[in-house]
């Protein structure tokens, strides 16, 4: 008679608000989303499996960005989702607070899922009850630990986690492990944050700042029999010695899985971990049709023309080339980031993947161009400051066979084209031959060579002020004011303001090579 036991985890993280198989820049349908996870999910026996979201859900699509604008009408999508579908629980991510406390707050109060998330202490209002929790599926006990990036004080607006305490995953969890290891039979850590080094050859991926601390958390602490991890975007699918870890991507590519077998005395036979990739399923029709109003709403949002290019060009069809060459886009944005605080530079960067502008220029097109949830902060600083700011970006270039392409190190382990920024209110030159940290030969404010003494005032969003991207310079800069309005928001209405855009290039970054 055969007495195994079988359990199964199954995890999305970093939806990121895509909960219907839509690209709201051109309402293409996608092979991804929460519709598609949802028909995934359904092939699984719900009675002997455990379903988790590691967060970073309520922002980074325009429907979220459009409901948390309309908060007060709709009811939030992803709890109707999660709750019919029937999440058991959630564990907030960085991204998580960028719509303000109040909202993170009403959506977990609206979840049928528990919170967890032990490295996050709350002395005011929502307190994330339980850091873990210990249950039974089918006779096997387990230990489940939720827990952040602390790195969240890093970049989020301080007014959005004010009387919050953000704490190390890696300590939290091995606390937990060390307080109940003797009274379960599996330990699972759900975390949104990532890997620092590489699994296989412990290679450090990214400067250790203590943002991932996955390796050292599955490395240090082997009584960890899964560690589901989330933040950097990444696909993994990893098994060592009858532990795993996982990572599905992003906006509900795939569906983590993790196939669990025990024997009849509740010993661990096998742990095998799956991405399983959702277009390979169909749509579920029911979350289109229970948010219909909700995205008709959005749609007619969406559709809103503000403004025309009457003259230039702001559309994007290669995002790469919108970097490697400056496109006129990067000005017009940091034109309205001058024009809303009166800076004397600006600062911005281009998202992974960006559409730029059409002649006639509609919501969706600001919505799908500056895609993150940032505010403005005007910092002052020195021209030495100044310089290794830009020397900093300049790492983003590389050579190969003399032709000028982007440093594989913003590609992986995660995404980040949107830490190359490009600065407006100054000259500047790069000579790509040069080593990193000597590249940048010249730099000119209003014609003359801006000396390491000189101050200046510039505007940054909020991610990049506070240091985010390992712009250290940046991060301890003294404010001078903010602006409490997302960018987005701020583009919106200069382009209903000016209406007719007059788009002229300006050639201010040279690259040498």
């Amino acid at each position: 008679m055969n007495h195994k036991k079988t359990i199964q985890l199954l995890y999305t993280s970093d939806l990121h608000g895509y909960l219907l198989p839509i690209n709201y820049s051109d309402n293409n349908r996608t092979s991804y989303g929460l519709a598609r996870v949802m028909t995934a999910i359904k092939t699984f026996d719900r009675n002997q499996s455990i379903l988790i979201d590691l967060g970073d859900v309520l922002q980074g699509s325009p429907l979220m960005y459009f409901h948390q604008l309309n908060r007060d009408r709709y009811p939030n999508p992803v709890s109707i989702l999660f709750n019919h579908i029937g999440y058991d629980y959630f564990i907030p991510g960085n991204h998580d607070f960028n719509y303000g406390f109040d909202y993170l707050t009403d959506f977990i109060s609206t979840l049928n899922a528990q919170t967890l998330c032990q490295n996050i202490e709350c002395a005011h209002g929502l307190e994330f009850k339980k850091g873990f929790d210990i249950i039974e599926k089918n006779g096997i006990r387990i230990l489940i630990i939720g827990v952040t990036t602390q790195y969240i004080p890093k970049w989020e607006n301080p007014a959005n986690i004010k009387g919050m305490k953000f704490l190390s995953a890696f300590d939290k969890s091995k606390e937990i492990v060390d307080r109940y290891k003797a009274e379960v039979d599996l330990i699972v850590c759900a975390y949104h944050g990532g890997l620092e080094k590489d699994l296989e050859t412990g290679a450090e991926f990214v400067k250790d700042t203590g943002e991932n601390e996955g390796y050292r958390i599955f490395t240090e602490i082997p009584e960890i029999d899964v560690l589901l991890t989330g933040h950097q975007h990444r696909t993994i699918a990893y098994k060592n010695q009858n532990r795993v870890v996982l990572q599905p991507g992003a906006n509900g590519v795939n569906l983590g899985v993790v196939t669990i077998t025990f024997d009849a005395e509740n010993r661990l036979e096998s742990i095998e971990p799956e991405l399983k990739r959702v277009g390979d399923y169909q749509e579920d029709p029911w979350p289109k049709e229970v948010l219909s109003d909700l995205e008709t709403a959005n749609q007619k949002f969406l559709d809103e023309i503000i403004g025309e290019v009457v003259e230039g060009n702001l559309e994007i069809k290669n995002s790469n080339a919108a970097r490697l060459k400056k496109h006129p886009i990067v000005d017009f944005i940091n034109d309205i980031q001058l024009d809303a605080t009166g800076a004397m530079l600006s600062s911005t960067a281009l998202a992974n993947q960006v559409s730029g502008f059409k002649k006639q220029i509609a919501i969706r097109n600001v919505l799908s161009t500056y895609v993150y949830s940032n505010t403005l902060t005007v910092v002052k600083i020195t021209g030495r400051l100044l310089k290794e700011y830009l020397e900093r970006c300049a790492e983003y270039f590389v050579l190969e066979n003399g032709k000028v392409t982007a440093n594989p190190r913003f590609s992986y382990p995660k995404m980040e084209h949107y830490n190359y920024d490009m600065i407006a209110g100054v000259d500047y030159t790069f000579d790509l031959r040069k080593p990193f940290g000597n590249r940048l030969v010249e730099l000119l404010y209003q014609g003359h060579i801006i000396k390491d003494e000189e101050e200046f005032t510039i505007a940054l969003n909020n991610y990049r002020a506070s240091g985010g991207g390992d712009f250290e310079m940046l991060k301890d800069l003294p404010i001078i004011h903010e602006v409490p309005f997302d960018i987005a928001e701020l583009i919106i209405e200069y382009i209903r303001k000016h209406h007719d855009l007059h788009i002229k290039p300006r050639n201010n970054i040279k690259l040498l090579y």
